[in-house]
């Protein structure tokens, strides 16, 4: 993490403040929370131009009083390799980390596609981050590490259908952050 000055009195507590500071600037928490240009970053200097674009513009939408607690739809439609699930992943973790309680639901049309794909690249991007201690990392769900908050402080994978859309009836977090990340939606 590139920590503020602050972190040598309190690691902990100016890691979170400075974190905190990003929750309506994703493209800020990205480069702020993961190891670029390091390790299996090496090669890379942050996210990508098009990941970047997508970042700010959740950010203007946030950051705008008119816009913020209006539904913001972003598609995207590309071939394999771009980054797409480092962009999900990522996101997922800037959600959940700048927004107490925050509520993440991602999905793909199969199981398949959550287990094996999804899934384990947001869990890849969660370990990556400068805060990974904060979160208890599960095959299905990442929540929050306090048994006092972890119940409504989470990502959950849950595969949609168009026969079985149970899951996401009755979605609400008054107040606070909802993402719902459809992976694979053409399907």
């Amino acid at each position: 993490c590139n920590m503020s000055t602050a972190s040598q009195i309190n690691p902990a507590l100016a890691m979170a403040e400075d974190i905190a500071s990003y929750t309506h600037d994703p493209e800020g928490f990205m480069r702020y929370a993961f190891p670029w240009g390091e390790g299996e970053l090496a090669e890379s200097g942050g996210p990508r131009d098009w990941q970047a674009k997508i970042n700010q513009t959740i950010g203007e939408h946030l950051g705008n009083e008119q816009t913020r607690y209006q539904p913001l739809y972003i598609a995207v439609s590309s071939g394999h390799g771009i980054g797409k699930s480092a962009e999900i992943s990522m996101l997922t973790n800037w959600a959940q980390s700048t927004c107490e309680n925050a509520k993440v639901i991602i999905t793909a049309g199969t199981g398949t596609q959550l287990s094996t794909k999804t899934m384990p690249e947001v869990q890849k991007w969660f370990r990556r981050a400068c805060n990974t201690f904060w979160w208890d990392i599960n095959a299905t769900s990442i929540r929050y590490k306090s048994e006092k908050l972890q119940a409504n402080w989470r990502a959950d994978a849950i595969t949609w259908s168009e026969h079985n859309t149970e899951p996401f009836a009755g979605l609400h977090n008054l107040g606070k952050r909802i993402l719902l990340i459809f992976d694979e939606a053409s399907a």
